[in-house]
Protein backbone atom coordinates (compact mmCIF):
# COMPACT_ATOMS: atom_id res chain seq x y z
CA UNK A 1 0.00 0.00 0.00
CA UNK A 2 2.83 2.45 0.71
CA UNK A 3 4.45 1.80 -2.64
CA UNK A 4 0.86 2.36 -4.29
CA UNK A 5 0.38 5.86 -2.28
CA UNK A 6 3.72 7.57 -3.44
CA UNK A 7 2.80 6.72 -6.62
CA UNK A 8 -0.63 8.43 -6.49
CA UNK A 9 1.20 11.25 -4.76
CA UNK A 10 3.53 11.25 -7.70
CA UNK A 11 0.97 11.28 -9.98
CA UNK A 12 -1.50 13.58 -8.15
CA UNK A 13 2.09 15.92 -8.48
CA UNK A 14 2.36 15.92 -11.92
CA UNK A 15 -1.01 16.30 -12.69
CA UNK A 16 -0.61 19.73 -10.49
CA UNK A 17 2.17 20.93 -11.88
CA UNK A 18 1.04 20.06 -15.55
CA UNK A 19 -2.44 22.12 -14.50
CA UNK A 20 0.10 25.42 -13.05
CA UNK A 21 1.93 25.02 -16.49
CA UNK A 22 -0.99 24.96 -18.86
CA UNK A 23 -2.31 28.13 -16.84
CA UNK A 24 0.60 30.02 -17.58
CA UNK A 25 0.66 29.14 -20.72
CA UNK A 26 -2.97 30.05 -21.41
CA UNK A 27 -1.81 33.44 -19.35
CA UNK A 28 1.10 34.21 -21.65
CA UNK A 29 -0.91 33.30 -24.68
CA UNK A 30 -3.52 35.99 -23.51
CA UNK A 31 -1.31 38.48 -23.52
CA UNK A 32 0.21 38.19 -26.43
CA UNK A 33 -3.11 38.37 -27.86
CA UNK A 34 -3.32 41.48 -26.20
CA UNK A 35 -0.37 42.83 -27.36
CA UNK A 36 -0.88 41.89 -31.08
CA UNK A 37 -3.93 43.17 -30.90
CA UNK A 38 -2.67 45.86 -29.62
CA UNK A 39 -0.22 46.24 -32.01
CA UNK A 40 -2.97 45.84 -34.99
CA UNK A 41 -4.96 48.48 -33.35
CA UNK A 42 -1.92 51.04 -34.00
CA UNK A 43 -1.38 50.54 -36.50
CA UNK A 44 -4.73 50.54 -38.06
CA UNK A 45 -5.10 53.40 -36.17
CA UNK A 46 -1.86 54.68 -37.76
CA UNK A 47 -3.16 53.70 -41.66
CA UNK A 48 -6.33 55.79 -40.52
CA UNK A 49 -5.01 58.81 -39.60
CA UNK A 50 -2.09 58.67 -42.13
CA UNK A 51 -5.85 58.18 -45.07
CA UNK A 52 -7.32 61.01 -43.51
CA UNK A 53 -4.33 63.31 -44.34
CA UNK A 54 -3.74 61.98 -48.19
CA UNK A 55 -6.87 63.16 -50.17
CA UNK A 56 -8.35 60.81 -52.52
CA UNK A 57 -9.41 60.63 -55.69
CA UNK A 58 -9.30 64.29 -57.83
CA UNK A 59 -9.18 66.76 -55.47
CA UNK A 60 -8.24 71.02 -55.89
CA UNK A 61 -8.18 73.80 -53.41
CA UNK A 62 -10.23 76.62 -54.39
CA UNK A 63 -8.57 79.99 -52.85
CA UNK A 64 -10.10 83.42 -52.45
CA UNK A 65 -8.07 86.69 -51.95
CA UNK A 66 -8.86 90.07 -51.00
CA UNK A 67 -12.00 89.97 -48.98
CA UNK A 68 -14.20 89.15 -46.87
CA UNK A 69 -16.88 91.34 -49.33
CA UNK A 70 -19.99 92.02 -47.70
CA UNK A 71 -22.27 90.54 -49.71
CA UNK A 72 -20.04 88.31 -52.52
CA UNK A 73 -18.24 86.26 -49.99
CA UNK A 74 -21.38 85.11 -48.63
CA UNK A 75 -22.66 84.44 -51.54
CA UNK A 76 -19.79 82.24 -52.67
CA UNK A 77 -19.77 80.61 -49.63
CA UNK A 78 -23.21 79.13 -50.42
CA UNK A 79 -22.40 78.13 -53.69
CA UNK A 80 -19.84 75.87 -51.80
CA UNK A 81 -22.14 74.51 -49.43
CA UNK A 82 -24.52 73.41 -52.32
CA UNK A 83 -21.97 70.62 -53.29
CA UNK A 84 -20.97 70.02 -49.57
CA UNK A 85 -17.46 71.95 -50.69
CA UNK A 86 -14.63 74.16 -48.99
CA UNK A 87 -12.17 77.00 -49.67
CA UNK A 88 -9.47 78.95 -48.08
CA UNK A 89 -10.32 82.82 -47.80
CA UNK A 90 -7.53 84.75 -47.23
CA UNK A 91 -8.19 87.47 -45.87
CA UNK A 92 -7.46 91.77 -45.65
CA UNK A 93 -7.27 92.73 -42.10
CA UNK A 94 -8.67 96.05 -42.44
CA UNK A 95 -11.65 95.00 -44.40
CA UNK A 96 -12.56 92.63 -41.58
CA UNK A 97 -12.24 95.12 -38.53
CA UNK A 98 -14.37 97.72 -40.15
CA UNK A 99 -11.05 100.02 -40.70
CA UNK A 100 -12.16 100.03 -44.21
CA UNK A 101 -15.36 98.59 -44.58
CA UNK A 102 -16.77 96.01 -42.17
CA UNK A 103 -16.57 92.41 -43.54
CA UNK A 104 -16.55 90.85 -40.16
CA UNK A 105 -20.22 89.48 -40.61
CA UNK A 106 -19.16 87.49 -44.09
CA UNK A 107 -15.63 86.46 -42.32
CA UNK A 108 -17.72 84.60 -39.83
CA UNK A 109 -20.14 83.37 -42.22
CA UNK A 110 -17.69 81.60 -44.28
CA UNK A 111 -16.03 80.36 -41.12
CA UNK A 112 -19.60 79.19 -39.40
CA UNK A 113 -19.87 77.42 -43.31
CA UNK A 114 -16.62 75.08 -42.54
CA UNK A 115 -13.70 77.10 -45.06
CA UNK A 116 -10.59 78.20 -43.74
CA UNK A 117 -9.62 81.64 -42.93
CA UNK A 118 -5.95 83.00 -43.28
CA UNK A 119 -3.79 85.59 -43.65
CA UNK A 120 -3.35 87.97 -46.70
CA UNK A 121 -2.30 91.17 -45.52
CA UNK A 122 -3.56 94.39 -43.31
CA UNK A 123 -3.40 96.59 -45.90
CA UNK A 124 -2.96 95.53 -49.10
CA UNK A 125 -0.10 98.18 -49.56
CA UNK A 126 3.16 96.13 -49.25
CA UNK A 127 4.83 93.98 -50.94
CA UNK A 128 6.81 91.35 -48.50
CA UNK A 129 9.76 91.47 -50.35
CA UNK A 130 10.22 95.24 -50.04
CA UNK A 131 9.30 96.49 -47.02
CA UNK A 132 10.98 96.55 -43.14
CA UNK A 133 10.54 93.75 -41.03
CA UNK A 134 8.43 96.51 -38.47
CA UNK A 135 5.26 96.55 -41.38
CA UNK A 136 5.96 93.45 -42.13
CA UNK A 137 5.65 91.96 -38.86
CA UNK A 138 2.67 94.27 -38.20
CA UNK A 139 1.11 93.13 -41.56
CA UNK A 140 0.86 89.41 -40.47
CA UNK A 141 0.04 90.49 -36.60
CA UNK A 142 -2.89 92.77 -37.32
CA UNK A 143 -4.43 90.24 -39.52
CA UNK A 144 -4.12 87.58 -37.49
CA UNK A 145 -5.48 89.65 -34.52
CA UNK A 146 -8.71 90.85 -36.55
CA UNK A 147 -9.58 87.55 -37.28
CA UNK A 148 -9.47 86.40 -33.93
CA UNK A 149 -11.31 89.16 -32.84
CA UNK A 150 -14.26 87.61 -34.90
CA UNK A 151 -13.97 84.09 -35.00
CA UNK A 152 -11.79 83.33 -32.11
CA UNK A 153 -12.04 79.54 -32.26
CA UNK A 154 -10.43 80.12 -35.93
CA UNK A 155 -7.10 78.02 -36.31
CA UNK A 156 -4.84 80.30 -38.46
CA UNK A 157 -2.32 78.17 -40.60
CA UNK A 158 -1.68 80.19 -43.68
CA UNK A 159 -0.69 82.96 -45.17
CA UNK A 160 -0.38 84.20 -48.73
CA UNK A 161 2.14 87.30 -49.33
CA UNK A 162 0.78 90.42 -50.83
CA UNK A 163 0.98 89.19 -55.24
CA UNK A 164 3.14 86.39 -54.34
CA UNK A 165 5.67 88.43 -53.23
CA UNK A 166 8.04 87.35 -50.10
CA UNK A 167 11.23 86.80 -49.65
CA UNK A 168 13.08 83.46 -49.07
CA UNK A 169 14.42 84.52 -45.40
CA UNK A 170 10.79 85.60 -44.54
CA UNK A 171 9.58 82.64 -45.88
CA UNK A 172 12.00 80.32 -44.08
CA UNK A 173 11.12 81.96 -40.91
CA UNK A 174 7.61 82.24 -41.33
CA UNK A 175 5.12 81.17 -38.41
CA UNK A 176 2.77 79.91 -41.08
CA UNK A 177 2.75 77.57 -44.51
CA UNK A 178 3.40 79.76 -46.62
CA UNK A 179 0.75 79.67 -49.96
CA UNK A 180 0.94 80.10 -53.74
CA UNK A 181 -1.26 79.11 -56.36
CA UNK A 182 -0.44 76.30 -59.54
CA UNK A 183 -3.83 78.02 -61.03
CA UNK A 184 -4.43 81.57 -61.57
CA UNK A 185 -7.78 82.38 -62.94
CA UNK A 186 -6.56 86.00 -63.59
CA UNK A 187 -10.71 87.53 -62.27
CA UNK A 188 -8.92 90.59 -61.49
CA UNK A 189 -8.13 91.36 -64.78
CA UNK A 190 -11.87 90.67 -66.19
CA UNK A 191 -13.37 92.20 -63.43
CA UNK A 192 -15.30 94.72 -65.70
CA UNK A 193 -18.97 95.00 -66.56
CA UNK A 194 -20.57 95.04 -69.96
CA UNK A 195 -20.66 98.53 -72.04
CA UNK A 196 -24.39 99.40 -70.65
CA UNK A 197 -23.42 98.14 -67.05
CA UNK A 198 -24.83 93.88 -67.44
CA UNK A 199 -22.89 91.33 -66.66
CA UNK A 200 -19.91 90.94 -68.80
CA UNK A 201 -20.44 86.99 -70.15
CA UNK A 202 -17.46 86.97 -71.93
CA UNK A 203 -15.22 88.20 -68.91
CA UNK A 204 -16.87 85.70 -66.75
CA UNK A 205 -16.69 82.96 -68.99
CA UNK A 206 -12.73 83.89 -69.59
CA UNK A 207 -12.29 83.21 -65.94
CA UNK A 208 -14.36 79.96 -66.09
CA UNK A 209 -11.60 78.55 -69.15
CA UNK A 210 -8.57 80.52 -67.60
CA UNK A 211 -9.43 77.52 -64.39
CA UNK A 212 -10.95 75.09 -66.48
CA UNK A 213 -8.54 74.44 -69.06
CA UNK A 214 -5.41 74.12 -67.08
CA UNK A 215 -6.68 72.29 -63.56
CA UNK A 216 -5.78 69.05 -62.69
CA UNK A 217 -5.83 67.28 -58.94
CA UNK A 218 -3.42 69.08 -56.47
CA UNK A 219 -3.75 72.36 -58.00
CA UNK A 220 -4.17 75.45 -55.39
CA UNK A 221 -6.49 78.12 -57.61
CA UNK A 222 -6.62 81.71 -57.34
CA UNK A 223 -9.11 83.75 -57.35
CA UNK A 224 -10.52 86.61 -55.29
CA UNK A 225 -13.89 86.97 -53.74
CA UNK A 226 -14.67 90.66 -54.36
CA UNK A 227 -15.43 91.19 -57.63
CA UNK A 228 -18.94 90.36 -58.92
CA UNK A 229 -17.58 88.42 -61.94
CA UNK A 230 -15.85 86.28 -59.70
CA UNK A 231 -18.65 85.01 -58.23
CA UNK A 232 -20.69 84.03 -61.21
CA UNK A 233 -17.99 82.73 -62.46
CA UNK A 234 -17.30 80.46 -59.43
CA UNK A 235 -21.08 79.00 -59.85
CA UNK A 236 -19.77 77.65 -63.45
CA UNK A 237 -16.60 76.83 -62.34
CA UNK A 238 -18.19 74.39 -58.96
CA UNK A 239 -20.67 72.76 -61.39
CA UNK A 240 -17.95 71.94 -63.97
CA UNK A 241 -15.85 70.43 -61.25
CA UNK A 242 -18.40 68.61 -59.43
CA UNK A 243 -19.41 67.62 -62.85
CA UNK A 244 -15.80 66.09 -63.92
CA UNK A 245 -15.24 64.31 -60.44
CA UNK A 246 -13.60 66.62 -58.66
CA UNK A 247 -13.78 67.18 -54.64
CA UNK A 248 -12.73 71.18 -53.82
CA UNK A 249 -11.32 71.46 -49.81
CA UNK A 250 -9.53 74.27 -48.23
CA UNK A 251 -5.04 74.20 -48.37
CA UNK A 252 -5.09 72.64 -45.54
CA UNK A 253 -7.02 69.91 -46.36
CA UNK A 254 -5.34 69.33 -49.56
CA UNK A 255 -2.01 69.33 -47.64
CA UNK A 256 -3.21 67.69 -44.70
CA UNK A 257 0.00 66.12 -42.36
CA UNK A 258 2.40 67.69 -45.57
CA UNK A 259 1.62 71.62 -44.22
CA UNK A 260 4.43 72.93 -42.35
CA UNK A 261 5.81 76.31 -41.26
CA UNK A 262 8.08 78.02 -43.02
CA UNK A 263 7.68 76.54 -46.30
CA UNK A 264 6.14 77.70 -49.17
CA UNK A 265 3.70 75.77 -51.06
CA UNK A 266 1.86 76.23 -54.91
CA UNK A 267 0.22 72.86 -54.86
CA UNK A 268 0.13 69.21 -53.63
CA UNK A 269 3.59 67.92 -53.51
CA UNK A 270 3.84 64.97 -54.87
Amino acid sequence: MSKHRKFYRACALILALSFVFCLLCGCNAEDDTERETSNKNKTTSQKNENSQNKPQGKVVALTYDDGPHNVRTKLIADELEKYGYHATFFVVGNRVDGKTYNGSAALKYVYEKGNEVAIHGYTHSVYYDECDDARYGRELSRTYDAIKEVVPDAKVRLMRPIGGRITEDRTSECDYSVIMWSVDSEDWKYKGRGENGELAEENINTIVENVMSQVKSGDIILMHDIYENTYEATKIILKRLHDEGYDVVSVSELLGSRAKAGTKYSRLPS
